[in-house]
């Protein structure tokens, strides 16, 4: 029988099948930091936790903030469908919470929700725009 996994946690064993998703997870943001600052994005912050979830990238693009969700899977097209409807909502949340924290600039500047998808091979695709609020808040 399987210990929960608070238990492997605390006695310090690490599910290595957890490891390698999380191995290859950062390996995707990287790629997608590394691609969006030679495309002249500026990145000011990575892996920002809040009480509703975690934001993978956060950029500005001129004067746009644009959150970026990083996905890896196995074929490009298997990762269109990797952020249904409810999970991009949970973004557009934990954006307003993490972004009311930074400051008018921040928090009153244009927003746009990208998906960034990568593949084995080192195969990607920037998605613009993956994702409107449906009830977008005015800002300024």
């Amino acid at each position: 029988m399987r210990e929960p996994s608070h238990f492997r946690r605390v006695i310090g064993m690490i599910d290595p099948a957890r490891q390698k998703a999380e191995r290859s997870g950062r390996l995707a943001e990287w790629i997608a930091l590394t691609v969006l600052t030679l495309k002249g994005y500026r990145v000011i912050a990575t892996r920002q936790k809040t009480p509703l979830g975690e934001l993978d990238l956060v950029c500005l693009k001129h004067q746009t903030v644009v959150i970026v969700e990083v996905k890896r899977r196995k074929t490009l097209i298997e990762g269109e469908w990797a952020v249904p409807a409810m999970a991009w909502q949970r973004i557009g949340r934990a954006a307003e919470i993490w972004l009311s924290k930074k400051g008018d600039r921040l928090y009153s500047a244009d927003r746009r929700f990208d998906l960034f998808l990568v593949a084995p091979g080192f195969r990607f695709c920037h998605n613009l725009d993956a994702w409107r609020p449906e009830n977008p808040l005015t800002h300024g």
